[in-house]
């Protein structure tokens, strides 16, 4: 194998990789939607704040890696065009799952952190669907990255 085709193929393993753990952490947060909807106020508080204070900084150097292998890949891949189309699609997937995270779901992890549990407010399942909804949403594109960095190693 000549050291072109390696590269190549270590950012088309990093990216399949990467985009595997995101969509694992990304199908977590489905995972949990039914049981947090069963939770009172504090119990929730008491999951968002203490069992998630990592999630934050993990899942982003994973997205941003993620970000980075794919476009990568389009650009070591530009000469075969479907696989270039494919990690560029990827990777404008992670883009926009870590512009969702930036616009609207921070914010409401902001909002959740600064609660304790004397000062919920009396619409907080609004603020835990919203955040759920949201993170569908970041589901779906994870899977059609996932799926195109697949797809674009077979190819």
């Amino acid at each position: 194998m000549e050291e072109g085709d390696l590269i190549v193929a270590l950012v088309k393993f990093a990216s399949i990789f990467l985009l595997g753990l995101v969509s694992g952490v990304s199908f977590s947060h489905l995972l949990q939607r039914g049981p947090k909807k069963t939770l009172p106020a504090a119990h929730f508080l008491a999951v968002q704040q203490v069992l998630l204070r990592n999630y934050g900084p993990a899942v982003g150097a994973l997205e941003v890696a993620s970000f980075v292998s794919t476009l990568v890949m389009a650009i070591v891949t530009r000469q075969e065009h479907l696989v270039c189309f494919l990690a560029a699609l990827a990777s404008a997937c992670v883009l926009i799952m870590v512009t969702i995270w930036a616009v609207w779901i921070n914010p409401i992890n902001r909002t959740v952190n600064s609660w304790t549990p004397e000062t919920v407010p009396s619409n907080w399942a609004d603020f835990r669907d919203r955040w759920h909804s949201l993170h569908t949403i970041r589901l779906l594109l994870s899977a059609v990255a996932f799926d195109a960095v697949i797809w674009a190693s077979l190819a």
